[in-house]
């Protein structure tokens, strides 16, 4: 009994672990000159998931049943050069250490995006869009547990 106790603490760490980094790296960045930045709590997607399904007029694409499954999101936009490569770096340390694994990349001239995930199982529980051209890096990290399948129903669509 104890050592399922100790094991579902440790799995529950493991998970609340990576949006306590991403809290410390927001924390960090946001508020500096040359950075904007965007966070969306728990509690504004617990009360999303109340909200009817969430459509694109234009196109046939339902993003309520993968909005649901968000439990944060950071967004960071870093002009200012030198802010832009520590935060390049910090996350490419966190990158070589085998914690996201590639899902996509896209150069165009010095214009470099990345999509990384972690995932457990068949479950994403982190997301994290990196775009970056030298002297400016973007990142928009989501937390949540998102089913593949849900994943798979927005590409397909």
């Amino acid at each position: 009994m104890k050592r399922a106790i100790m094991i579902l603490l440790a799995a529950t760490l493991a998970f609340t672990a990576a949006a306590q980094d991403w809290n410390s790296i927001y924390n960090r960045y946001s508020g500096k000159e040359g950075v904007s930045s965007v966070y969306i709590s728990p509690a504004m997607f617990r009360l999303m998931k109340s909200l009817p399904d969430v459509e694109i007029e234009s196109e046939d694409v339902d993003l309520g049943g993968i909005i649901r499954t968000f439990t944060g999101m950071y967004i960071l936009d870093i002009e200012d050069g030198k802010a832009a490569a520590e935060l390049e770096a910090e996350l490419q340390h966190a990158i070589k250490a085998g914690r996201y694994e590639l899902l996509m990349e896209a150069a165009d001239e010095s214009e470099t995006m990345r999509i990384y995930t972690i995932s457990k199982g068949d479950t994403v529980t982190d997301f994290l869009m990196l775009a970056y051209d030298g002297s400016e890096t973007s990142v928009i990290a989501i937390t949540g547990e998102i089913p593949f399948s849900e994943l798979q129903k927005l590409i397909s669509e």
